[in-house]
């Protein structure tokens, strides 16, 4: 085999590898960071885009400085410590750590996705998340306002106009009912009535 060949062979050989990591690479999506609730919990979510119905395993790794990774909790684990674990479709899983402490945010937590693509076993990983203290509640203090000053002629022209208004009704109403006590004192006329014929004399 010459040079030339060796160096085609090379070229192809990368290629096709590069083809072949192409169709079967997938991402792993979670938050930088997340803060802290008040209460010491935290969710962090983890999301895969591979074009897959199922994974296979999905994990939450915590990450120290020192140390290498370990492993918190994991599909199909029933006893993670002061952890709970929820899928919430089929590419997202979320992780709720409880009681977290303030050795938490020295730490950094990763996820990591097994799927089965083609009969092969593909694992990828996040970029990890720092979790953020809880931010404290900040003591709302707001200067006292000054006494609003009185507005009585404000207040004196509303109450004028409300009886004004209340006088109108009251002339409104009284010429309705008169309107009505007439019509039906016409109608009864009406109905006593009787028609008499009256006959010329003879």
């Amino acid at each position: 085999m010459t040079a030339g060949n060796c160096n085609i062979f090379l070229i192809f050989t990368v290629y096709l590898s590069f083809i072949f990591l192409q169709s079967h690479g997938f991402g792993v999506i979670q938050p930088r960071n997340r803060t802290v609730n008040p209460d010491g919990s935290v969710s962090i979510g983890c999301e895969h885009d591979a074009d897959v119905d199922s994974v296979e395993d999905v994990r939450l790794n915590v990450i120290s400085p020192t140390d290498r990774p370990i492993m918190l909790c994991q599909k199909g684990k029933k006893d993670c410590e002061n952890m709970t674990m929820h899928q919430e479709s089929a590419h997202k899983w979320l992780f709720i750590l409880l009681n977290v402490g303030p050795e938490a945010m020295s730490v950094r937590y990763e996820c990591e996705f097994t799927v089965n693509e083609d009969d092969f076993d593909i694992q990828r990983k996040g970029t990890p998340t720092e979790l953020l203290p809880p931010q404290k509640e900040a003591a709302c203090l707001l200067p006292p306002s000054p006494s609003p000053c009185p507005q009585a002629p404000q207040s004196l022209e509303l109450f004028w106009i409300l009886i004004a208004l209340l006088a109108l009704m009251f002339l409104c109403s009284c010429v309705v009912i008169s309107f009505y006590i007439r019509l039906r004192c016409s109608k009864r006329e009406a109905e006593n009535s009787t028609y008499v014929e009256m006959r010329k004399a003879p």
